[in-house]
């Protein structure tokens, strides 16, 4: 009885062991990551320039969510397109992502900190601000699962 008790232990143990063996030998390559990420970043800036939805699109998973500021979460496809629409006919025409962080790293998952900041046709600065992406490994590549993202404008004064 206690020789069969201590195999079942040594045998939960083993495996416990091979199990955190294995996972510490997942190495993600994080300048391949990032070289990826700034890809597809490159790809959402040139959604607006050519005025390609579907390359704003591209840039996202099905399931995700864009999370602006004052605004209600903006998921699936049908949101990524209004909020492209929209962001469109605003009249952004580029916009540059600077990334500043990668965060949490692993073979299927990966949270971006940057800065971006907004052009019109002219090439007047339409607006500065930060944002937080959660990317996906997907069968097509890394692309954006969690999207949040905010102005660095200060708040407009209140009316009275």
């Amino acid at each position: 009885m206690i020789r069969k008790s201590l195999k079942i232990i040594l045998v939960t143990l083993l495996g416990s062991v091979t199990i955190c063996a294995a996972k510490s030998k997942i190495q993600v390559d994080s300048a391949s990551v990032a070289a990826q990420l700034k890809l597809v970043n490159a790809r959402y800036s040139q959604a607006f320039i050519k005025g390609d939805s579907s390359l704003f699109t591209s840039c996202y998973s099905p399931d995700a969510c864009l999370l602006p500021a004052n605004s209600p979460a903006i998921c699936g496809r049908a949101g990524q397109l209004a909020f492209y629409r929209f962001a469109y006919r605003s009249g952004i025409r580029k916009i540059e992502f600077h990334t500043i962080a990668l965060f949490g790293l692993s073979g299927t998952t990966v949270t971006e900190q940057g800065d971006y900041e907004m052009s019109g046709g002219d090439g007047s600065t339409l607006g500065k601000g930060k944002y937080l992406v959660v990317w996906k490994k997907t069968a097509t590549g890394w692309l954006m699962f969690r999207d949040m993202f905010n102005s660095d404008a200060p708040q407009p004064a209140k009316r009275n």
